[in-house]
């Protein structure tokens, strides 16, 4: 497993590789956020996740967990954690297919719920960028499939009184 550099929130938009999804949520941030903090159970609504479990603090920057995926295993550490507005990680320890890899997740208030904008930035590793674009289809729906399962536990939920 390769050591990764700690890429910024900042960075994932200049990355060589950015894969990114949005979906309007007929819910409160709140609602999303709740799942969003909720890290072990992310599997039950990002199922391209097998397993996730946190391994410093759960809230805050600086937190850290460890995610199984098929055929490998992520070392991340939360980068940005603003309740209800932004969450971020970059990714410390992986496969060596990456020089780097940043995620984040903005929820944007909006008249009747919010909207969700997940982001992923990434550097392949040297020889393993026909690796990455040929997959980017691929995670843009899993991606996409995530936030539509995301949301659908979100808009489940009560509202607040």
């Amino acid at each position: 497993m390769a050591q990764l550099p700690v890429r910024q929130p900042e960075w994932i938009a200049t990355a060589p590789l950015v894969v990114q999804r949005e979906r309007r949520v007929f819910a409160a941030p709140a609602a999303v956020w709740k799942h969003i903090a909720d890290h072990e159970t992310w599997p039950e609504w990002f199922v391209a996740l097998k397993r996730v479990q946190v391994t410093g603090a759960a809230e805050g920057v600086g937190g850290q967990r460890v995610v199984s995926v098929p055929g490998a295993t992520i070392g991340e550490l939360f980068t940005a954690w603003d309740p209800n507005e932004r969450f971020a990680f970059a990714v410390i320890s992986g496969p060596r297919l990456l020089a780097a890899l940043a995620e984040s997740v903005v929820i944007e208030p909006n008249d009747d719920g919010c909207t969700v904008t997940y982001t992923q930035g990434i550097e392949p590793a040297r020889r393993f960028g026909w690796f990455w674009r040929l997959s980017s289809k691929r995670m843009s729906k899993l991606l996409g499939n995530a936030l539509d399962a995301l949301a659908a536990r979100a808009e489940a939920e009560p509202a607040p009184d």
